[in-house]
Protein backbone atom coordinates (compact mmCIF):
# COMPACT_ATOMS: atom_id res chain seq x y z
CA UNK A 1 0.00 0.00 0.00
CA UNK A 2 2.91 2.40 1.11
CA UNK A 3 1.61 5.95 -0.03
CA UNK A 4 -1.75 5.41 -1.50
CA UNK A 5 -3.00 3.41 1.58
CA UNK A 6 -1.49 6.43 4.05
CA UNK A 7 -2.38 9.52 1.89
CA UNK A 8 -6.18 7.36 1.36
CA UNK A 9 -7.07 6.34 5.10
CA UNK A 10 -6.37 10.22 5.72
CA UNK A 11 -9.34 11.01 3.64
CA UNK A 12 -11.53 8.73 5.65
CA UNK A 13 -11.67 12.07 8.37
CA UNK A 14 -13.67 14.20 6.51
CA UNK A 15 -16.50 11.75 6.17
CA UNK A 16 -16.29 9.93 9.44
CA UNK A 17 -15.95 13.87 10.48
CA UNK A 18 -19.61 14.92 8.83
CA UNK A 19 -22.66 14.52 11.10
CA UNK A 20 -25.22 17.24 12.38
CA UNK A 21 -23.88 17.90 15.33
CA UNK A 22 -19.55 18.67 13.79
CA UNK A 23 -18.37 21.16 12.25
CA UNK A 24 -16.62 20.80 8.92
CA UNK A 25 -13.40 21.87 9.99
CA UNK A 26 -12.18 18.60 10.40
CA UNK A 27 -13.00 17.70 6.99
CA UNK A 28 -11.18 20.75 5.06
CA UNK A 29 -8.31 20.10 7.08
CA UNK A 30 -8.16 16.74 6.41
CA UNK A 31 -8.68 17.39 2.81
CA UNK A 32 -5.77 19.89 3.08
CA UNK A 33 -3.52 17.41 4.24
CA UNK A 34 -4.19 14.74 1.45
CA UNK A 35 -3.79 17.81 -1.07
CA UNK A 36 -0.63 18.76 0.13
CA UNK A 37 0.28 15.01 -0.61
CA UNK A 38 -0.89 15.61 -3.96
CA UNK A 39 0.43 18.43 -5.00
CA UNK A 40 3.72 17.68 -3.49
CA UNK A 41 3.80 14.59 -6.02
CA UNK A 42 3.14 17.19 -8.97
CA UNK A 43 5.46 19.11 -7.99
CA UNK A 44 8.03 16.18 -8.02
CA UNK A 45 6.79 15.24 -11.40
CA UNK A 46 7.17 19.24 -12.77
CA UNK A 47 10.70 18.93 -11.28
CA UNK A 48 11.91 15.68 -13.23
CA UNK A 49 10.26 17.08 -16.19
CA UNK A 50 12.15 20.20 -15.89
CA UNK A 51 15.36 17.66 -15.56
CA UNK A 52 14.30 15.88 -19.07
CA UNK A 53 14.27 19.15 -20.64
CA UNK A 54 17.43 19.91 -19.74
CA UNK A 55 18.13 16.68 -20.81
CA UNK A 56 16.32 16.88 -24.28
CA UNK A 57 18.67 20.22 -24.86
CA UNK A 58 21.73 18.69 -23.77
CA UNK A 59 20.84 15.49 -26.80
CA UNK A 60 20.46 18.48 -28.55
CA UNK A 61 23.53 20.48 -28.07
CA UNK A 62 25.38 16.80 -28.28
CA UNK A 63 23.74 16.30 -31.43
CA UNK A 64 25.08 19.45 -32.91
CA UNK A 65 28.51 19.37 -31.60
CA UNK A 66 28.32 15.59 -33.41
CA UNK A 67 27.24 17.12 -36.33
CA UNK A 68 30.46 19.98 -36.40
CA UNK A 69 32.58 17.00 -35.66
CA UNK A 70 31.27 15.16 -38.56
CA UNK A 71 31.81 18.24 -40.64
CA UNK A 72 35.02 18.25 -39.49
CA UNK A 73 35.96 14.72 -40.02
CA UNK A 74 34.40 15.09 -43.90
CA UNK A 75 36.77 18.16 -44.40
CA UNK A 76 40.01 16.41 -43.03
CA UNK A 77 39.16 13.27 -45.07
CA UNK A 78 38.86 15.10 -47.77
CA UNK A 79 42.08 16.94 -47.21
CA UNK A 80 43.72 13.83 -46.59
CA UNK A 81 42.28 12.50 -49.97
CA UNK A 82 44.03 15.74 -51.70
CA UNK A 83 47.24 15.25 -49.95
CA UNK A 84 47.23 11.67 -50.40
CA UNK A 85 46.47 12.39 -54.44
CA UNK A 86 49.64 15.15 -54.20
CA UNK A 87 51.50 13.05 -52.47
CA UNK A 88 51.08 9.81 -55.20
CA UNK A 89 51.65 12.42 -58.22
CA UNK A 90 54.68 13.93 -56.67
CA UNK A 91 56.16 10.33 -56.07
CA UNK A 92 55.03 9.91 -59.65
CA UNK A 93 56.79 13.16 -60.71
CA UNK A 94 60.17 12.02 -58.22
CA UNK A 95 60.30 8.13 -60.37
CA UNK A 96 60.02 10.08 -63.42
CA UNK A 97 62.82 12.96 -62.83
CA UNK A 98 64.69 9.55 -61.69
CA UNK A 99 64.32 8.12 -64.78
CA UNK A 100 65.24 10.74 -66.83
CA UNK A 101 68.40 11.64 -64.72
CA UNK A 102 69.40 7.32 -65.10
CA UNK A 103 68.26 8.26 -69.15
CA UNK A 104 70.64 11.45 -69.43
CA UNK A 105 73.60 9.79 -67.04
CA UNK A 106 72.90 6.52 -69.79
CA UNK A 107 73.31 9.09 -72.53
CA UNK A 108 76.41 11.18 -71.34
CA UNK A 109 77.97 7.85 -70.73
CA UNK A 110 77.20 6.26 -74.43
CA UNK A 111 78.49 9.61 -75.66
CA UNK A 112 81.34 9.35 -73.21
CA UNK A 113 82.10 6.08 -74.51
CA UNK A 114 81.61 6.35 -78.46
CA UNK A 115 83.91 9.45 -77.72
CA UNK A 116 86.54 7.35 -75.97
CA UNK A 117 86.04 4.44 -78.59
CA UNK A 118 86.65 7.14 -81.57
CA UNK A 119 89.66 8.97 -79.67
CA UNK A 120 87.54 12.01 -79.61
CA UNK A 121 88.09 12.03 -76.03
CA UNK A 122 91.76 13.10 -77.28
CA UNK A 123 91.52 16.77 -78.47
CA UNK A 124 95.25 16.95 -79.35
CA UNK A 125 94.83 13.62 -81.46
CA UNK A 126 92.01 15.30 -83.18
CA UNK A 127 93.91 18.75 -84.07
CA UNK A 128 96.35 16.16 -86.01
CA UNK A 129 94.18 13.99 -87.53
CA UNK A 130 92.10 16.70 -88.83
CA UNK A 131 91.85 17.49 -92.14
CA UNK A 132 90.63 20.44 -91.44
CA UNK A 133 91.49 22.33 -89.28
CA UNK A 134 88.16 24.38 -88.19
CA UNK A 135 86.16 21.86 -88.36
CA UNK A 136 88.35 19.80 -85.83
CA UNK A 137 87.75 22.92 -83.95
CA UNK A 138 84.58 23.37 -84.18
CA UNK A 139 84.30 19.25 -83.18
CA UNK A 140 85.77 20.05 -80.24
CA UNK A 141 83.25 22.52 -79.00
CA UNK A 142 80.49 20.79 -80.12
CA UNK A 143 81.14 17.92 -78.19
CA UNK A 144 82.12 20.20 -75.05
CA UNK A 145 78.75 21.80 -75.34
CA UNK A 146 77.11 18.37 -75.48
CA UNK A 147 78.75 17.38 -72.54
CA UNK A 148 77.92 20.55 -70.90
CA UNK A 149 74.47 20.17 -71.98
CA UNK A 150 74.43 17.02 -70.60
CA UNK A 151 76.02 17.81 -67.07
CA UNK A 152 73.27 20.84 -66.36
CA UNK A 153 70.73 18.20 -67.50
CA UNK A 154 71.70 15.90 -64.89
CA UNK A 155 72.27 18.69 -62.53
CA UNK A 156 68.89 19.85 -63.04
CA UNK A 157 67.25 16.87 -62.70
CA UNK A 158 69.14 16.32 -59.40
CA UNK A 159 67.73 19.71 -58.44
CA UNK A 160 64.35 18.28 -59.80
CA UNK A 161 64.31 15.49 -58.00
CA UNK A 162 65.52 17.23 -54.53
CA UNK A 163 62.83 19.56 -54.33
CA UNK A 164 59.82 17.24 -55.14
CA UNK A 165 61.70 14.61 -52.65
CA UNK A 166 61.70 17.86 -50.14
CA UNK A 167 57.72 18.67 -51.36
CA UNK A 168 56.67 15.09 -50.93
CA UNK A 169 58.64 14.85 -47.03
CA UNK A 170 56.09 17.85 -46.72
CA UNK A 171 53.46 16.49 -48.17
CA UNK A 172 53.67 13.39 -45.84
CA UNK A 173 53.85 15.63 -42.49
CA UNK A 174 50.73 16.89 -43.69
CA UNK A 175 49.45 13.83 -43.61
CA UNK A 176 50.37 12.76 -40.69
CA UNK A 177 48.95 15.82 -39.09
CA UNK A 178 45.94 15.24 -40.80
CA UNK A 179 45.26 11.77 -40.03
CA UNK A 180 46.42 12.65 -36.16
CA UNK A 181 43.36 15.63 -36.32
CA UNK A 182 41.14 13.15 -37.94
CA UNK A 183 41.64 10.00 -35.24
CA UNK A 184 41.12 12.76 -32.43
CA UNK A 185 38.09 14.17 -34.10
CA UNK A 186 36.70 10.58 -33.96
CA UNK A 187 37.49 9.89 -30.50
CA UNK A 188 35.69 13.03 -29.71
CA UNK A 189 32.84 11.78 -31.75
CA UNK A 190 32.49 8.68 -29.63
CA UNK A 191 33.23 10.60 -26.42
CA UNK A 192 30.17 13.09 -27.73
CA UNK A 193 28.17 9.57 -28.92
CA UNK A 194 28.50 8.11 -25.32
CA UNK A 195 27.71 11.36 -23.24
CA UNK A 196 24.60 11.49 -26.08
CA UNK A 197 23.63 7.33 -24.97
CA UNK A 198 23.91 8.58 -21.41
CA UNK A 199 21.81 11.57 -21.81
CA UNK A 200 19.28 9.68 -23.69
CA UNK A 201 19.18 6.87 -20.98
CA UNK A 202 18.88 9.47 -18.18
CA UNK A 203 15.57 11.09 -20.54
CA UNK A 204 14.51 7.61 -21.24
CA UNK A 205 14.70 6.78 -17.31
CA UNK A 206 13.05 9.90 -16.18
CA UNK A 207 10.48 9.59 -18.36
CA UNK A 208 9.19 6.03 -16.90
CA UNK A 209 9.82 7.90 -13.66
CA UNK A 210 7.28 10.47 -14.80
CA UNK A 211 5.19 7.80 -15.99
CA UNK A 212 5.40 5.93 -13.15
CA UNK A 213 4.60 9.31 -10.85
CA UNK A 214 2.17 10.12 -12.88
CA UNK A 215 0.04 6.55 -12.93
CA UNK A 216 0.70 6.85 -9.03
CA UNK A 217 -1.01 10.05 -8.99
CA UNK A 218 -4.17 9.27 -11.59
CA UNK A 219 -4.76 6.13 -9.47
CA UNK A 220 -3.94 8.25 -6.03
CA UNK A 221 -6.93 10.57 -6.83
CA UNK A 222 -8.75 7.91 -8.10
CA UNK A 223 -8.38 6.24 -4.63
CA UNK A 224 -9.39 9.35 -3.02
CA UNK A 225 -12.64 9.86 -4.76
CA UNK A 226 -13.20 6.09 -4.30
CA UNK A 227 -12.30 6.41 -0.64
CA UNK A 228 -14.02 9.76 -0.13
CA UNK A 229 -17.30 8.44 -1.15
CA UNK A 230 -17.32 5.22 0.46
CA UNK A 231 -16.24 6.93 3.90
CA UNK A 232 -19.57 9.71 3.10
CA UNK A 233 -21.95 6.77 1.77
CA UNK A 234 -20.69 5.00 5.73
CA UNK A 235 -21.43 8.68 7.28
CA UNK A 236 -24.77 8.58 5.78
CA UNK A 237 -25.43 4.70 7.32
CA UNK A 238 -24.46 5.71 10.40
CA UNK A 239 -26.59 8.97 10.26
CA UNK A 240 -29.43 7.44 9.18
CA UNK A 241 -28.91 4.55 11.61
CA UNK A 242 -28.56 7.49 14.24
CA UNK A 243 -31.78 9.39 12.46
CA UNK A 244 -33.76 5.88 12.91
CA UNK A 245 -33.04 5.25 16.83
CA UNK A 246 -33.67 9.19 17.59
CA UNK A 247 -37.12 8.33 15.62
CA UNK A 248 -37.72 5.70 17.63
CA UNK A 249 -36.78 6.55 20.28
CA UNK A 250 -38.95 10.16 20.41
CA UNK A 251 -41.80 7.84 19.11
CA UNK A 252 -41.68 6.08 22.13
CA UNK A 253 -40.87 8.96 24.43
CA UNK A 254 -43.94 10.59 23.30
CA UNK A 255 -45.81 7.23 23.47
CA UNK A 256 -44.61 7.12 27.13
CA UNK A 257 -45.61 10.74 27.34
CA UNK A 258 -49.15 10.45 26.28
CA UNK A 259 -49.68 7.40 28.29
CA UNK A 260 -48.58 9.67 31.03
CA UNK A 261 -50.79 12.27 30.01
CA UNK A 262 -54.12 9.53 29.74
CA UNK A 263 -53.26 8.11 32.79
CA UNK A 264 -52.89 11.58 34.95
CA UNK A 265 -56.50 12.58 33.11
CA UNK A 266 -57.84 9.31 34.37
CA UNK A 267 -56.78 9.97 37.93
CA UNK A 268 -57.67 13.15 37.54
CA UNK A 269 -61.46 12.18 36.58
CA UNK A 270 -61.10 9.54 39.60
CA UNK A 271 -60.46 11.72 41.85
CA UNK A 272 -62.75 14.36 40.62
CA UNK A 273 -65.52 11.72 40.24
CA UNK A 274 -64.91 10.94 43.79
CA UNK A 275 -65.57 14.51 44.99
CA UNK A 276 -68.64 14.44 43.23
CA UNK A 277 -69.87 11.48 44.68
CA UNK A 278 -68.43 12.10 48.35
CA UNK A 279 -66.54 9.28 48.67
CA UNK A 280 -62.75 8.98 49.29
CA UNK A 281 -60.37 9.62 46.96
CA UNK A 282 -58.56 6.45 45.68
CA UNK A 283 -55.36 6.33 46.50
CA UNK A 284 -53.84 5.49 42.35
CA UNK A 285 -55.67 9.21 42.00
CA UNK A 286 -53.71 11.07 45.18
CA UNK A 287 -50.56 10.74 42.64
CA UNK A 288 -49.38 11.63 39.35
CA UNK A 289 -47.07 9.75 37.06
CA UNK A 290 -44.09 11.66 36.07
CA UNK A 291 -43.86 12.56 32.66
CA UNK A 292 -40.51 12.20 31.00
CA UNK A 293 -38.42 14.99 29.24
CA UNK A 294 -36.60 15.55 26.39
CA UNK A 295 -33.19 15.65 28.90
CA UNK A 296 -33.81 11.81 29.39
CA UNK A 297 -33.48 11.15 25.78
CA UNK A 298 -30.79 8.85 24.73
CA UNK A 299 -27.65 9.39 22.75
CA UNK A 300 -24.39 7.54 21.70
CA UNK A 301 -22.36 9.64 24.49
CA UNK A 302 -22.45 6.60 26.49
CA UNK A 303 -20.66 4.32 23.91
CA UNK A 304 -18.29 7.23 23.25
CA UNK A 305 -17.01 6.82 26.97
CA UNK A 306 -17.12 3.02 26.79
CA UNK A 307 -15.07 3.46 24.63
CA UNK A 308 -12.45 6.21 25.91
CA UNK A 309 -12.36 4.35 29.08
CA UNK A 310 -10.74 1.71 27.62
CA UNK A 311 -7.56 3.31 26.62
CA UNK A 312 -4.31 1.82 28.02
CA UNK A 313 -6.45 -1.59 28.73
CA UNK A 314 -7.12 -2.16 24.82
CA UNK A 315 -4.59 -5.20 22.95
CA UNK A 316 -3.56 -5.11 19.47
CA UNK A 317 -5.50 -6.68 16.58
CA UNK A 318 -2.65 -9.14 16.20
CA UNK A 319 0.47 -10.49 17.38
CA UNK A 320 3.42 -9.35 15.49
CA UNK A 321 6.22 -7.05 15.31
CA UNK A 322 5.44 -3.37 15.21
CA UNK A 323 7.58 -2.39 11.78
CA UNK A 324 6.09 1.47 11.77
CA UNK A 325 5.15 3.59 14.36
CA UNK A 326 2.39 6.11 14.52
CA UNK A 327 4.24 9.32 13.30
CA UNK A 328 7.25 7.73 12.36
CA UNK A 329 9.09 9.24 8.38
CA UNK A 330 8.02 6.46 5.65
CA UNK A 331 10.24 5.84 2.75
CA UNK A 332 7.56 7.85 0.61
CA UNK A 333 8.44 10.99 2.82
CA UNK A 334 5.29 10.99 4.79
CA UNK A 335 4.17 9.59 7.84
CA UNK A 336 2.25 6.68 9.77
CA UNK A 337 -1.04 7.49 10.61
CA UNK A 338 -1.53 4.15 12.37
CA UNK A 339 0.62 1.40 12.98
CA UNK A 340 1.76 -1.27 10.58
CA UNK A 341 2.24 -4.96 12.33
CA UNK A 342 4.53 -7.00 10.45
CA UNK A 343 2.77 -11.13 10.75
CA UNK A 344 2.79 -13.82 9.25
CA UNK A 345 -0.38 -14.84 6.61
CA UNK A 346 -3.19 -16.70 8.08
CA UNK A 347 -3.41 -14.85 11.51
CA UNK A 348 -6.71 -14.38 13.35
CA UNK A 349 -7.24 -10.31 12.99
CA UNK A 350 -9.44 -9.36 16.33
CA UNK A 351 -11.99 -6.57 16.72
CA UNK A 352 -10.39 -4.68 19.78
CA UNK A 353 -13.63 -3.39 21.43
CA UNK A 354 -17.13 -3.45 20.62
CA UNK A 355 -18.98 -2.00 17.99
CA UNK A 356 -20.70 -2.44 14.45
CA UNK A 357 -18.37 -3.28 11.14
CA UNK A 358 -20.00 -0.60 9.07
CA UNK A 359 -17.50 -1.53 5.82
CA UNK A 360 -16.19 -4.91 5.04
CA UNK A 361 -15.10 -5.43 1.70
CA UNK A 362 -12.55 -5.53 -0.78
CA UNK A 363 -11.14 -2.00 -1.69
CA UNK A 364 -8.92 -1.01 -4.52
CA UNK A 365 -5.72 0.49 -3.38
CA UNK A 366 -6.17 -1.54 -0.14
CA UNK A 367 -7.08 -5.03 -0.54
CA UNK A 368 -9.66 -6.13 2.06
CA UNK A 369 -10.37 -3.67 4.81
CA UNK A 370 -13.18 -3.38 7.61
CA UNK A 371 -13.87 -0.23 9.19
CA UNK A 372 -15.78 -0.97 13.23
CA UNK A 373 -18.15 1.99 14.29
CA UNK A 374 -17.66 2.01 18.39
CA UNK A 375 -19.94 5.41 18.69
CA UNK A 376 -19.08 8.26 20.22
CA UNK A 377 -16.98 9.16 16.83
CA UNK A 378 -14.33 6.12 17.57
CA UNK A 379 -13.57 4.16 14.78
CA UNK A 380 -11.17 1.53 14.35
CA UNK A 381 -9.58 0.72 10.62
CA UNK A 382 -7.90 -2.81 9.45
CA UNK A 383 -6.70 -3.22 6.02
CA UNK A 384 -4.40 -5.99 4.38
CA UNK A 385 -7.21 -8.86 5.10
CA UNK A 386 -6.80 -12.18 3.12
CA UNK A 387 -10.30 -13.29 4.11
CA UNK A 388 -12.95 -11.16 5.90
CA UNK A 389 -15.36 -12.90 8.50
CA UNK A 390 -17.89 -10.08 9.16
CA UNK A 391 -20.30 -8.25 7.10
CA UNK A 392 -21.24 -4.66 7.61
CA UNK A 393 -23.81 -4.28 10.14
CA UNK A 394 -22.55 -7.32 12.34
CA UNK A 395 -22.41 -6.25 16.44
CA UNK A 396 -18.76 -7.29 17.26
CA UNK A 397 -17.50 -7.79 21.05
CA UNK A 398 -14.02 -7.05 22.07
CA UNK A 399 -11.71 -9.76 20.60
CA UNK A 400 -14.32 -11.46 18.05
CA UNK A 401 -12.49 -12.25 15.13
CA UNK A 402 -12.81 -10.15 11.83
CA UNK A 403 -10.72 -12.06 9.45
CA UNK A 404 -7.26 -13.17 8.86
CA UNK A 405 -3.96 -11.17 8.05
CA UNK A 406 -2.39 -10.69 4.57
CA UNK A 407 -0.46 -8.37 3.26
CA UNK A 408 0.04 -4.34 2.16
CA UNK A 409 -0.12 -3.94 -1.61
CA UNK A 410 3.67 -3.57 -1.30
CA UNK A 411 3.91 -7.41 -0.62
CA UNK A 412 4.70 -6.90 2.78
CA UNK A 413 2.69 -9.46 5.28
CA UNK A 414 0.64 -7.88 8.16
CA UNK A 415 -2.02 -5.67 8.93
CA UNK A 416 -2.48 -1.63 9.20
CA UNK A 417 -4.15 -0.42 11.77
CA UNK A 418 -5.69 2.97 12.93
CA UNK A 419 -8.05 4.51 15.24
CA UNK A 420 -9.79 7.66 14.74
CA UNK A 421 -11.89 10.08 16.46
CA UNK A 422 -13.90 12.73 14.84
CA UNK A 423 -12.05 11.79 11.67
CA UNK A 424 -8.38 12.77 13.02
CA UNK A 425 -6.10 9.43 13.40
CA UNK A 426 -4.42 9.03 17.29
CA UNK A 427 -1.76 7.23 18.51
CA UNK A 428 -3.08 3.74 18.51
CA UNK A 429 0.18 2.91 20.90
CA UNK A 430 -1.17 5.32 23.45
CA UNK A 431 -4.15 2.86 23.93
CA UNK A 432 -2.87 -0.90 23.66
CA UNK A 433 -0.87 -2.26 26.08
Amino acid sequence: MKRTLLLLLTLASPAWAASTTLSTAPQQQNLKAVRKEIDNLQKDIAQKQAVQKQAKTAIQQSELAIQQTDQVLSQLGKKQNTSASRLADLERQIRDAQQQVALARQKVGQMLAHQYRNGEHDAMKLMLNGSDPNQTSRDLVYYQYIARAQQQLIQDLNQRQAALGELATQLEQQLHIIVDMSTKKAAEKSALQQTKASQQQQVNQLGNEIQDRQDRLAKLKQDEKRLTDLIADINRKIQQQAALRRAKEQAAFKARQEAARKENERRRKLAADAHKQGKPVPEVAKTQVPVETVDTAADDGNAGRAFKSLQGRMKLPVTGEIAGRFGAMRSEGTVWKGVFIHAARGQAVHVVADGHVVYADALRGFGNAVIVDHGGNYLTVYTGLSAIARGVGDAVKAGDSLGSTGALDSGEPGLYFEIRYLGKPINPLTWVH
